[in-house]
C-alpha cells in the first residue's frame, strides 16, 4: 500500500510541476464548455423566409407579416415571380419559402380551401422541421381568422381540434440543456483517456519508465499509479464543469448525483483503459494524442451527440452498441434532465461496465506483455 501511495504522490508532483498540463487539466476544459455551451445551439434563430404575394390583397398581407412578425423568422429576398422564390432556395438565401397564390382571400371569404405553397430547406432535418411545423401552425391560424373576419361559411369557421402538447423533461425546448451534459461526457473523455496515454508515453520518452521497472514496484502499482491521478482529476473536472453548467447555463439537476458519479466511474474504466491501450501502441506523445483522439471523434459521432441515433441508418445503429459513449451519454442526459434513477439507467449501466472491463483487461495485459 505504501508503495501505491508513494506512485500517486511522485505522479501529483509530477503534474503540478508541469504547468502546461495543469492548463490543459482545469483551464482548457471549462473554456471549452463555456464556448461550446453557447455555439452549440440548435434552437431556431435568424430563419430567412421568401415570400411571393401573387394575390396582394389585405388578407395576403395579413398572412404575410404574421409570419415575419413571428420570434423565429426574419425577411429574405425579394421575388418577382416563383421561379425567382425556387432560386431562393436553392442557393441558400433562404431558408423556407411561402407562396401566396391569386384568388387567396376569395377562397377564404368563401369557404373554400387555398393552396398555399410552403417550402423548406431540409439539409438540416431538426431546423428544418421545426421551421416547417412552426410555419404551418402560424398559416392554418391566420387563415382560420381571417376566414372568421370575412364571414365564411360556419362549416369553414368551425375551429379545428386543438392538441393540448406537453413537452417533457424541457418543456422550454432549450437545446442547451441537451448540448451541455453532452459536452460534459466530452470533456471528462478527453482528461481521462488523452491525457493517460500521453502521461505513460511520456515516461518512455524521458525514459523514467525504465527506471521504475527496475524498482521494487509491481506493474500493478505502476498502472494504478499512473491511472489514479487521472481518474481523481477527471472526477475533478465533472465536479467543475458540473457547477458551471448549473451556474452558467441553468442546466437542471433532477437526479442524484451520487449516482452520476458511479456511472461515471465505470465509464472511467473504458476511457483510462484505453488510454492506457493506446499508450502501448505509441512510441511519441503525438502518436498517443493520435491515436486516442481518432477513437474519440469516433465516439462522439456515433454517440447521439448531434444527431438522434434513430436517424442513423441500421448498420449505423448496429455500430453504436459497441461506443461505449453511447451509454454515458444517455445516462448523464437521463441522471440530469430526467430524474432517471438506478432501475432506468440499469441497462445502459451494465453494458458500459462489461466494455469498461473488457477494455481495461485487455489494456492491462498488453501493457504487462510490453513491459515484461
Amino acid at each position: 500500500m505504501g508503495k501505491l501511495l508513494f506512485m500517486i504522490r511522485k505522479e501529483f508532483l509530477q503534474i503540478r510541476r508541469d504547468r502546461a498540463m495543469l492548463r490543459i487539466i482545469f483551464a482548457v476544459p471549462l473554456a471549452q464548455l463555456l464556448v461550446l455551451g453557447f455555439a452549440a445551439n440548435l434552437d431556431l434563430e435568424n430563419v430567412t423566409v421568401a415570400i411571393l404575394d401573387q394575390d396582394r390583397t389585405a388578407q395576403s398581407r395579413q398572412l404575410s407579416e404574421a409570419v415575419l412578425q413571428s420570434q423565429p423568422f426574419v425577411p429574405g429576398p425579394t421575388v418577382a415571380n416563383r421561379q425567382e422564390l425556387q432560386q431562393a432556395l436553392v442557393m441558400g438565401r433562404a431558408e423556407a419559402t411561402l407562396w401566396i397564390p391569386r384568388g387567396y382571400a376569395r377562397d377564404l371569404a368563401a369557404g373554400l380551401p387555398s393552396p398555399v405553397g410552403l417550402s423548406i430547406n431540409g439539409t438540416n432535418s431538426a431546423s428544418g422541421g421545426k421551421a416547417g411545423s412552426y410555419l404551418a401552425r402560424i398559416i392554418q391560424e391566420q387563415g382560420r381568422l381571417q376566414a372568421e373576419a370575412a364571414g365564411a361559411p360556419a362549416a369553414a369557421t368551425a375551429p379545428p381540434l386543438r392538441a393540448h402538447t406537453r413537452f417533457l423533461y424541457n418543456p422550454e425546448l432549450v437545446s442547451r440543456y441537451f448540448m451541455v451534459p453532452g459536452i460534459l461526457v466530452i470533456l471528462v473523455t478527453v482528461i481521462s483517456a488523452l491525457l493517460t496515454s500521453m502521461a505513460v508515453v511520456r515516461e518512455k520518452e524521458i525514459g523514467t519508465l525504465e527506471q521504475l521497472l527496475v524498482t521494487p514496484l509491481r506493474t500493478g502499482h505502476l498502472i494504478a499509479g499512473k491511472i489514479i491521478p487521472f481518474a481523481i482529476l477527471s472526477y475533478a473536472t465533472l465536479a467543475l464543469a458540473t457547477m458551471e453548467a448549473v451556474l452558467v447555463f441553468h442546466v437542471p439537476i433532477a437526479g442524484s448525483l451520487g449516482l452520476l458519479a458511479v456511472a461515471m466511474a465505470a465509464y472511467l474504466l473504458v476511457t483510462l483503459g484505453g488510454g492506457l491501450l493506446a499508450s502501448t501502441v505509441s512510441a511519441t506523445q503525438q502518436q498517443a494524442m493520435f491515436t486516442a483522439w481518432f477513437f474519440l471523434i469516433f465516439g462522439i459521432l456515433m454517440s447521439g451527440f448531434f444527431y438522434p441515433i434513430a436517424n442513423m441508418p441500421h448498420w449505423a445503429q448496429l455500430l453504436t452498441l459497441l461506443n461505449p459513449m453511447r451509454y454515458i451519454m444517455a445516462i448523464v442526459r437521463g441522471i440530469l434532465l430526467k430524474g432517471a434513477g438506478l432501475a432506468d439507467i440499469g441497462p445502459d449501466l451494465l453494458r458500459l461496465l462489461a466494455i469498461g472491463l473488457a477494455t481495461f483487461t485487455v489494456a492491462v495485459a498488453r501493457f504487462q506483455k510490453r513491459t515484461g
